[in-house]
């Protein structure tokens, strides 16, 4: 009997389609395949490429029958699945309510704030509604109190942005000692502008004192005529009421010199590129030098702080013979051109 059925089996073999018999073949191959990667935990390990290679192949070709490694019903339970994970539309796939806010929205948000930091959410609105970005107030609120938490938010006007906002009425003032070679001790006082480096006016004296300074005071009061910030250190000679001379002084805190950085980096200029090179005998000579250099540093010496200017406007010449002028006894030298 077992004979019989095998040459039936055999000759219903011989007249079927070649494209069944290509069908079975590829599966025997993927069992194989599948049997050879291994058993796990007495379970034969199936992939989803393995799961989706039974499902389309049981719709080409009717080899339900000949799968041995699993039953027919978790090749249909297969098909359902990835019919219903890849074709069924999902309701639940898409977010509900408003879309978020993008991450460059919240930072614009963000840097608009700290750079307006008296400006508040409606305010803000309006300058993004002026940028085509139409947000709820509430939501600008809700992003602030994100960056707020995290510290980003800056709540009171720096040092830096207030330098900025008012470098035209700023000036600076300070002193600074030279001993000469008798050992001979000078301080010398000076004031320079923010906005243009120009040194205003220097003096040199053997007492620093608060009257000095007085003085000092009175005569920039009739040079620049107008409301200013004059920030300095916290000396006792600058111990005055600078209010009464139509001046709003500004101290510096204690140890940070970099509150006072242009009038430290005039210093800084003045012993390096002037006082160093000389030896210093008496209060003339240093006045005539310290005058020579002034004079080189506001009307001929460009700035690297003001994007190469100088601080006294010089209207460069395109004409003409170029001429060389020693400055502090060839220390330095003015280059320009002579009239064509």
């Amino acid at each position: 009997m077992t004979v019989i059925l095998t040459l039936a089996r055999l000759f219903f073999s011989i007249f079927r389609s070649k494209k069944s018999l290509i069908c079975e073949n590829a599966l025997l191959k993927k069992e194989l395949q599948i049997l050879k990667r291994g058993i796990t935990k007495k379970r034969i390990s199936t992939t989803h490429k393995d799961r989706l290679f039974f499902t389309l192949l049981q719709t080409i070709s009717n080899v339900m029958n000949y799968i041995s490694i699993v039953k027919p019903e978790t090749v249909l339970k297969w098909q359902r699945l990835i019919i219903r994970n890849n074709w069924t539309f999902n309701t639940n796939s898409k977010r509900r309510g408003r879309p978020p806010i993008t991450k460059d929205v919240q930072n614009l948000i963000l840097t608009i704030k700290n750079e307006n930091i008296l400006w508040g959410v409606r305010k803000i609105q309006g300058e993004l509604r002026k940028l085509g970005i139409v947000i709820d107030h509430k939501t600008i609120w809700n992003i602030l109190r994100n960056f707020r938490k995290k510290g980003k938010v800056k709540t009171y006007l720096n040092w830096k942005k207030f330098l900025t906002m008012h470098i035209a009425s700023i000036y600076a003032m300070d002193f600074f000692t030279i001993d000469t070679i008798f050992n001979k001790r000078y301080y010398v006082f000076f004031i320079i502008a923010h906005k243009t480096r120009e040194i205003i006016r220097f003096a040199v004296t053997e007492n620093p004192t608060k009257e000095f300074v007085r003085q000092q005071i009175i005569e920039f009061e009739y040079q620049v005529n107008k409301m200013v910030y004059l920030i300095h250190d916290n000396g006792s000679q600058f111990c005055l009421d600078f209010l009464s001379y139509g001046i709003k002084d500004i101290r510096i805190s204690v140890k940070a010199s970099d509150m006072n950085a242009i009038a430290e980096r005039f210093v800084r200029n003045a012993r390096q590129e002037a006082l160093d090179y000389f030896i210093i005998l008496s209060r003339k000579q240093l006045k005539d030098i310290l005058t020579e250099y002034i004079n080189y540093y506001n009307t001929m010496r460009p700035h690297q702080g003001i994007n190469q200017q100088i601080p006294k406007k010089y209207g460069p010449k395109t004409k003409g013979k170029i001429i060389k002028m020693p400055v502090l006894s060839g220390l330095h030298h003015h280059y320009f051109r002579t009239a064509a």
